[in-house]
């Protein structure tokens, strides 16, 4: 997983970049979040009033949690709050609050995927 990330953040201004794990799963998750959102017949602005829960920390699961928060930092225009609603599960299905913290500075620290 750190391999994903670190070669992302690498090479980010040297060549143009794409890790389908992280970014291709990621682009599908939020598409399918978004979709649900729609089918539901609500504004795509109800987004980020809903919770969604992370199974996985890996970094498929990692590059879902960071679009998603991505999103919600564009519809919102707040950093602070936007990771709210999300929740990340580990392999052992325990909830990773420290983790999630970390790993929202973490994103910060990297380029934005959109």
């Amino acid at each position: 997983m750190k391999w994903a990330f670190k070669t992302l953040k690498r090479y980010q201004e040297r060549f143009c970049m794409f890790n389908d794990d992280v970014q291709g799963t990621a682009g599908v998750a939020l598409a399918g979040l978004l979709g649900t959102v729609r089918a539901q017949g609500r504004s795509l602005d109800d987004f980020p009033n809903h919770k969604i829960v992370v199974v996985g920390a890996g970094s498929a699961g990692l590059g879902v949690l960071s679009m998603a928060v991505q999103a919600v930092v564009r519809m919102t225009g707040n950093a602070d709050t936007a990771a709210q609603n999300f929740f990340l599960l580990d392999k052992d299905v325990q909830f990773c609050t420290s983790f999630l913290a970390f790993f929202i500075l973490f994103v910060q620290s990297l380029f934005m995927f959109f």
